[in-house]
């Protein structure tokens, strides 16, 4: 999982209708970029597979362990996508971070998993935070995370958790975003490349606001 370490504050405006942009058209580093916006997607919103579906290739193909191995196919990842919209729903959430101007590229996505136990509704998991490689170092991670954070509290989840790789970029970014390493596992799973490495756990506490 790689993403950026720079967070910056979440537009407050309501999102807006969207058009998304397919993500390999490159953003110019000569002209100045639009403004990040994040919108919560719902089953309905399938223009965005093609998008989804390269930004997630693009994160494999880079490195990042997101539980897939590297090549990974276009058939593979927008079949895996199918499957995210199918979950959508009360316990399942997916934001994206997109461009608020012009056509709306977009530039990363994060999910959230709500605990459906008895005696776990207070608690929640971070899954799959991705940044497209072109879309680094604009605070887009810090923004996604901000987002799902704020949203588990409003619905009672104070507790969050996840899993990453030791010593990756993903793990300096949620250390940066104030999350807490609770333990680590080795040889967990495989690298995109085929390696195996060690899994570590993170949490985070949240206010309660209900």
């Amino acid at each position: 999982m790689h993403v950026a370490l720079s967070p910056t504050a979440i537009h407050a405006r309501a999102p807006r209708a969207l058009s998304p942009l397919a993500s390999d058209t490159a953003a110019s580093p000569h002209l100045e970029r639009a403004p990040i916006e994040i919108v919560k997607l719902s089953s309905r919103d399938l223009q965005w597979l093609p998008a989804l579906t390269h930004l997630l290739i693009d994160n494999v193909h880079l490195g990042a362990t997101l539980g897939f191995l590297a090549p990974l196919s276009r058939y593979q990842a927008l079949d895996y996508w199918h499957g995210v919209f199918a979950r959508l729903g009360q316990h399942h959430m997916l934001w994206i971070a997109c461009e608020s101007e012009g056509p709306g590229r977009l530039l990363g996505a994060v999910q959230l998993s709500l605990c459906p136990l008895a005696n776990a509704h207070h608690r929640g998991e971070v899954q799959r935070l991705m940044v497209h490689s072109q879309e680094r170092s604009r605070g887009v991670a810090g923004q996604l995370m901000s987002r799902l954070e704020c949203a588990a509290a409003t619905q009672g989840r104070f507790l969050l958790q996840l899993e990453t790789c030791a010593d990756s970029q993903a793990e300096a970014v949620f250390a940066h975003l104030g999350w807490q390493r609770a333990g680590q596992i080795p040889d967990h799973c495989h690298s995109a490349e085929g390696q195996l490495q060690t899994a570590v756990l993170y949490y985070k506490r949240l206010p309660h606001l209900v």
